[in-house]
Formats: C-alpha cells, structure tokens, sequence
C-alpha cells in the first residue's frame, strides 16, 4: 500500500506544527511524562530516605523494568493487532485510576512498600502497551518528510517534562509530600488520555481469525526477522552492553551519591536530571539540522567514548568531595554541567536510530519490532540496577566510577575494530 494511503490525515500538511492528530499525541505524551518525572524522581528519592539501602531502592527500579521487560513484546503484538489510538487512551485511563487509588490509600493513612510495587506493576504493564503503541502510530499521522522532526519532537518531551518536572518533584516532595504526588500523577494520565480521543486515526492492519491464533509464533517470528537484520541486531546487542553498564551509574550511583554521600536535597539532585534534559533538547536540535543518514555506527563509538570519558570524570568529582578538595556546592555544579554534555549525547545517538527503525520496517511489523527492540536494549537493566545496588553497598563509590569507566574505555576502543 502506498505511503500516501497509510498517512491517516486526509489532508496533507505543509508543516508538523499544523498536524492536528500529531500535536495531540505530542501535548497529551507531554502531560503524562511530566506527571510520570514528578511522581519517578520522588518515589526513588523517597525509598532511598527512609531505606537508606542502594539495594533497596534498585530492587523496586528493577521490579518495574522487569515486567516491562517481560511484557513488552506482548504489548508490541497487541499494538499491532488493535487500533493503537483506543490503546494509548484506555492505557493512560487505567494508569490514572490505578495510581490516584494508591494515592488517596496513602491520604488515609494506608502506606505500605507493597503499594509502591502494586503502583509500579499496573504502569509498567500499561506501559508495555502504550509505548510500541504510541511509538508505531506516529508513522501513520505524519508525513515521511516530516519523521524526522517529529521524532525529535517526540524526543524532546523528554527533555522538556524533565526540565521542569525534575525540579518540580524537588519542590512538590520537600513541600507537600509523597502523596499528593501519587494524585498529581493521576490528573495527568486523565488529561493526556483525554486529549487523544480527539486524534482522527483509522486502524489500518487488517486482522483475520488465523493470524489471532498465531500470538507466540509471531514473537519468535518477530525476532528471527530482527537476528536476520544484521546492523540493527548489532546495535542492539550494544545497547544492551551499554545498558547493563550504565543503568547503574545513572539509576542508582547518582541518586546515591547525593543523597547519602553529598547528602543535599532532593532539589538539588534535581538540577542534575534538568541538566541532562536540556541537553538532551539541544542534542535533538543539533540531530535535526543534520544530513540524515540510515549508518548510525559513527554516533554510537562517539557516544562510548563521551560516556566513557564523563564516568571518569564523576569518579574524579567522588574522589575529590570525600578528600576535601572541593564543597558541595562546587560538586553539583561539575555534576549539573557533565550532565548536561550527557543529555546531549544520548539524543544525538537516540533520535537517529528511531527514525532508521521508522524508515526500515514495514508498518505491518512496527508496533511488534519496536517492542522488541525495546525489550532487547532493556533485556540487561534490571540485572544492572540489581547488581549496581549490591555494589553500592558494598564497595567504595569512587572505585565503582574508576572500574566503570575503565570497562567503557575498553569497548569504545574494542568498537572501532568492528
């Protein structure tokens, strides 16, 4: 079928700023991953108060991440099969009823660890369904023209809910507590559901009786066709190294070393993840005003060797803070600019690898192929955040950044012989 008959408007746009359908998606996905910085940024920060354990706070991290994980191919053929506007709406629904109960529990004095990993069971399963959901509609809303700016576009909401919802969560925690983030959290999966009903999306896959017996078969089908993709399954394997690497440093070294080791504030700790963001804003900036190109091997050896090279210096900001050389206050500022050359990075190797994904498999395929995708780069997360967690508390925090960054250094050297 004809690009032009996939493309669900039915007239076509001079602009992606006037595509109805795809500012919907883009303002609702905004709402909702605002409301999801707030309520990630505390609950991490909260486990890690009243625990005090790194192992604690990576086994919840990682509790979530493996059912994602696990359901995520799942959700990819589910994507597939059903009309992907109904999903992502009655997906934000549910996890809107779903977290404002847990939070109105918690109003009435019924708190419990437990009803954290209830919370985190019932987001990660919709969002099984609503990321290859949301991520393979796209295609079909916009223009080819217009894909690589909507990716960045999408990318940066990210960033921009980062920004403002990183520092939110330190002000909300500090001022008003854990609960009343449960219940913001809510009001934004609501409004973002509400906001894509109006998205005018006809379900085009063409699902018969035989096919619906086929579920299993088209998972491992699924990934025999990804294996046989030979430059996408070796990126992919390299994410999952890089993931297994560096979930760790991020998820729970960081909130670690500031919250037990500096010990700032949870405001503070929040500068670092804005940071990030905006680099990451200005990385998809920089990516759009580039010469597309489907080859995405040079970003990913850059990508290694600035990752390499920041861990390193985080070991060198550690070590100086515990022997005295610099305060606190110096610490956040080399953490707040180093992250910000991370964000920028990390959009510069994302984005392009997404719209190789767009532009490469055949719609038929790309809510399955997207999710498993997914699930192979994230396939190794937990483990890290489990092993990272453990790590924590067991060794030294400047010879966990040394050895991390010396094994990083050891790959991006090792990648340009491949």
């Amino acid at each position: 079928m004809e690009r032009e008959i996939e493309i669900n408007n039915a007239k076509r746009v001079n602009s992606i700023f006037s595509n109805k359908n795809f500012m919907l998606l883009f303002w609702g996905k905004l709402v909702s991953q605002l409301g999801d910085v707030i309520y990630n940024m505390a609950i991490g920060w909260y486990i890690l108060t009243i625990t005090k354990s790194a192992t604690q706070m990576s086994f919840y991290m990682a509790f979530g991440t493996v059912v994602y994980v696990v359901l995520s191919p799942f959700g990819g053929v589910v994507a597939d099969r059903y009309n992907r506007k109904y999903l992502i709406v009655l997906m934000d629904i549910i996890r809107g009823v779903a977290v404002a109960t847990i939070g109105m529990l918690m109003f009435f004095n019924i708190k419990s660890i437990s009803l954290l990993y209830i919370s985190s069971f019932i987001l990660s399963v919709c969002g099984a369904i609503f990321v290859p959901a949301s991520n393979s509609i796209v295609p079909n809303i916009v223009e080819e023209e217009h894909l690589t700016k909507a990716n960045s576009m999408t990318s940066s909401i990210n960033s921009l809910s980062n920004i403002f919802g990183l520092v939110a969560g330190g002000v909300l925690y500090a001022l008003l507590g854990i609960k009343f983030i449960f219940l913001l959290n809510a009001v934004s999966y609501i409004l973002s559901g509400i906001s894509r009903m109006f998205i005018d999306y006809e379900n085009k896959i063409d699902i018969n009786e035989e096919k619906e017996k086929r579920f299993i078969k088209e998972l491992l089908e699924t990934f025999i066709y990804i294996k046989h993709q030979r430059p996408v399954f070796v990126v992919i394997l390299m994410a999952t190294l890089l993931n297994f690497i560096l979930v760790p440093v991020f998820a729970v070294y960081l909130p670690y070393i500031f919250n037990q080791i500096v010990k700032t504030s949870a405001l503070e700790y929040s500068y670092v993840g804005a940071s990030e963001s905006i680099g990451f804003l200005l990385g998809a900036i920089i990516i759009s005003a580039l010469p597309q190109r489907d080859k995405i091997n040079i970003y990913l050896k850059i990508g290694i060797i600035v990752y390499s090279v920041l861990v390193f210096l985080a070991y060198l900001g550690v070590n100086s803070y515990i022997n005295g050389y610099i305060s606190s206050q110096v610490f956040v500022i080399i953490f707040v600019l180093m992250a910000l050359v991370l964000g920028t990075f990390s959009s510069i190797i994302n984005i392009p690898f997404g719209v190789f994904i767009q532009r490469k498999i055949p719609n038929e395929l790309l809510g399955r192929v997207s999710a498993m995708l997914g699930t192979l780069s994230m396939a190794a997360m937990p483990l890290g955040m489990l092993l990272g967690g453990v790590l924590t508390d067991l060794l030294p925090m400047n010879i966990l950044l040394l050895i991390t960054s010396i094994i990083l250094a050891i790959i991006s050297i090792s990648g340009f012989f491949f």
